[in-house]
């Protein structure tokens, strides 16, 4: 739901939300901005769920992501992308809001289940289908990381529950990584089976949702109501370690219109109910807990090593996009310097001529250092930081890929 400061209407947006809540055991929510509008939920909520968080990070409003729960938490950690968008795209806020991973450990509920871990994000909004705009490395890196951390906490024995808007279509790169690196299974797509984007573009708009789960740019979204029925998609997921989760039911909620206001965010919500497995359903299978190499078939081991040169080549594209943004912004900086010292120069001898034209230099000058400043210290700073952060993905990426060709060389 939306929470944006001077935002009208929100008591009605919120209330409504509160309200209908009350069937689910957790809530994961990714857009909680403001202090006030957590608040104002807790007070609401708090009866129905008494524990609770919310996260912080970034520089402004944080990542958005908070947890409501009626089973008690554990223990929380938030993981901040390290890849997350550039400072200069200040208008998008990605960047300065601290893209994350919330991590809520449940406690155990019984003990012939496997604990469970909610790992909520909010990822890169991609803001084109194509180009610099639409960030694709940019969330293919997250993903990466959040497989990674998905594999660990089910080797420390939790059944993992990824949730979140995850700003990735099914079969994306970054899909992709979170089912086939991380062994997650798309709790819609195990309910109901996967549907190709064709079949849901041919769908009336209240079947998009209904029967293709779409929660996305849905022409019946007041805030995306000037969308084509043909854009309509799923980005909202539960996605879950199928070996001790089962799919119950699966749907997507909050569609109603608020009266006077609109829909309760530009995203529906996505509700599923999960059965829990026993351990003695699983327990005797190697696989149990953890996506393990030795036990994939050649088949797997080729679908992997296609992600993997998949990311590969993402990473190698927009590496192109990163050495020239910290290229040109620092030469940016090198050529304010050279100009002010030029205004300088110029002021002395025009001051004489026409007094007035000294304003309008020192003007000058001081919007080519404030630019040259900003520009330059993004190159030092975020630039170099950024290729190094893509060189690192690149290489753990590598050595991944480097293994499966050697279990592919000791099968043959």
């Amino acid at each position: 739901m939306y929470g944006l400061k001077s935002g009208s209407g929100w008591d009605s947006s919120g209330n409504g939300s509160c309200d209908g809540v009350e069937e689910y055991d957790v809530v994961a929510l990714q857009e909680i901005w403001c202090d006030e509008d957590w608040s104002y939920i807790v007070q609401k909520c708090k009866n129905r769920y008494p524990y609770y968080r919310r996260f912080k990070s970034g520089m402004i409003t944080g990542p958005g992501l908070a947890i409501l729960s009626k089973i008690p938490i554990e223990s929380t950690f938030l993981y901040r992308f390290p890849i997350n968008g550039r400072p200069s795209a200040f208008w998008r806020g990605d960047w300065y809001v601290g893209k994350s991973i919330s991590i809520t450990l449940l406690e155990r509920t019984a003990p012939q289940y496997a604990p469970i871990a909610i790992l909520n994000s909010h990822m890169h909004a991609p803001y084109a289908l194509n180009g610099d705009a639409a960030y694709e490395c940019h969330r293919a890196c997250q993903a990466w990381d959040f497989s990674k951390l998905v594999n660990l906490y089910k080797k420390a024995g939790y059944s993992v529950v990824v949730v979140g808007d995850l700003n990735s279509r099914p079969g994306s790169l970054p899909h992709q990584l979170l089912t086939l690196e991380a062994g997650q299974v798309d709790s819609w797509e195990q309910k109901f089976g996967a549907q190709p984007l064709v079949h849901i573009a041919s769908l009336s708009p209240v079947d998009q949702i209904k029967h293709a789960g779409t929660t996305c740019d849905s022409t019946l979204n007041t805030w995306r109501a000037h969308r084509g029925a043909d854009e309509a998609c799923r980005l909202d997921y539960a996605l879950i370690d199928s070996t001790t989760l089962c799919t119950i039911d699966a749907k997507v909620t909050f569609t109603e219109v608020i009266p006077n206001i609109g829909s309760f965010s530009d995203h529906f919500g996505y509700a599923c109910v999960l059965q829990l497995k026993e351990r003695s359903e699983y327990s005797e299978n190697s696989l149990s807990l953890q996506p393990n190499t030795s036990y994939m078939t050649t088949d797997q081991i080729q679908s992997r090593l296609e992600v993997y040169d998949g990311l590969l080549k993402c990473i190698d594209d927009y590496m192109i996009t990163a050495q020239w943004q910290k290229l040109w912004r620092g030469s940016h900086f090198w050529a304010s310097v050279v100009l002010v010292v030029l205004s300088m120069v110029v002021t002395t001898f025009t001051s004489n001529i026409a007094g007035w034209s000294s304003i309008l230099w020192i003007l000058f000058a001081v919007i080519v250092t404030a630019s040259g400043v900003i520009d330059g210290l993004i190159s030092l700073l975020f630039g170099n930081k950024e290729i190094r952060v893509l060189q690192e993905v690149y290489e753990e990426v590598t050595d991944a890929k480097r293994f499966l060709l050697h279990r592919i060389e000791n099968q043959q």
